[in-house]
């Protein structure tokens, strides 16, 4: 550990630690570089035990962090430099906000051991984004029809449609989570269990799948081996909806064929149909959470406002058709 550490015991008989940093033979205090906090962040316990997703995405944004800062001293960093960083990513608000979020733990990881007296990056406002776009009905139905997407797309869009699960959790699922009516899932996210009942029409493609399966896995790659946790099947999945067209050595068209009805659409839309239809279908939100596994029913309730409000529109409008005013005189 950086520093000196001294032990004393007060007068109560309790024992208190000190550390002091230690100092160069110039008399001076060591300087303590952003890599150097940074290193010894990813060696706590706050980083070692996070889920391996959360460690990916933490380290995309501590890569940033030490590709810009890396040499400097913690001790210099500025509320302007941390402000400066994010807003140049603001062309893609939600990676800024990742790198704001990550500047926080680490200046909070600095204050905690001392390094450094204050933190400079105390409520600075995350920068708006947008939500992903909810599929509408006649996309859903045409992502499902066979021969519209490649077959491991269809696929997956099936699962994620009749499960409302995340993509990663989709793509962890195995042929030994499935028993015939109900998929078991460990959520990565929240390490929710959950035991999802499967729809009809999920239970028949999930038969006809087992039958041709090559892997364990119940979502396989086109070329039939098991996706692994990571961005290439985020990526593959996003170059499959808005498709391809590239131009070859001799001026010919290949690779896949546009899709543009499907661009801007992204799997986790299809969480967002799940429950919408179950709202519609009159299920409460305790009900909804049961299958989507949020931790939160204000989460449930943002996800399928749109159809709780169509429901009481319909509602509404149908009363208002049986209704008949009285007359002045009250018959």
């Amino acid at each position: 550990m950086a520093g000196k550490t001294v032990k004393r015991t007060l007068a109560d008989g309790t024992v208190k630690t000190y550390t002091y940093e230690r100092k160069t033979r110039s008399g001076q205090p060591r300087v303590r570089t952003v890599e150097a906090v940074v290193r010894e962040y990813r060696l706590s316990s706050g980083f070692t035990k996070l889920r391996p997703n959360s460690k990916r995405s933490y380290e995309r944004s501590l890569g940033y962090i030490v590709d810009r800062f890396g040499e400097v001293n913690i001790k210099t960093i500025k509320r302007r430099h941390i402000l400066a960083h994010r807003d140049n990513l603001a062309d893609t608000p939600c990676a800024a906000n990742s790198l704001h979020i990550m500047w926080g733990i680490i200046l909070q990881f600095a204050v905690d051991r001392e390094y450094i007296d204050y933190h400079p990056a105390l409520r600075i406002k995350t920068l708006a984004t947008g939500e992903y776009a909810t599929w509408p009905d006649d996309l859903v139905e045409r992502a499902i029809t066979p021969g519209i997407l490649p077959e491991w797309a269809r696929r997956a869009v099936v699962l994620g449609l009749y499960t409302g699960q995340r993509e990663g959790d989709c793509i962890r699922m195995t042929w030994a989570d499935y028993d015939g009516s109900a998929i078991r899932v460990v959520q990565e996210k929240t390490g929710a269990k959950l035991w999802v009942p499967c729809h009809a029409a999920l239970r028949a493609e999930l038969n006809a799948w087992r039958d041709s399966a090559k892997t364990t896995m119940i979502l396989e790659r086109p070329t039939g081996a098991p996706w692994k946790d990571g961005p290439s099947f985020a990526t593959m999945f996003s170059r499959c909806l808005r498709g391809r067209k590239r131009v070859g050595a001799k001026g010919e068209i290949n690779g896949d064929r546009a899709r543009p009805e499907f661009v801007g659409y992204v799997f986790h839309g299809l969480r967002k149909v799940a429950a919408s239809r179950l709202a519609e279908a009159g299920c409460s939100a305790h009900e909804i959470a049961a299958v989507t596994g949020h931790a939160t029913l204000a989460m449930v309730e943002h996800y399928t406002r749109a159809a709780d409000q169509r429901r009481r529109a319909v509602s509404a409008i149908a009363k208002l058709e049986d209704f008949r005013p009285r007359a002045k005189d009250g018959k």
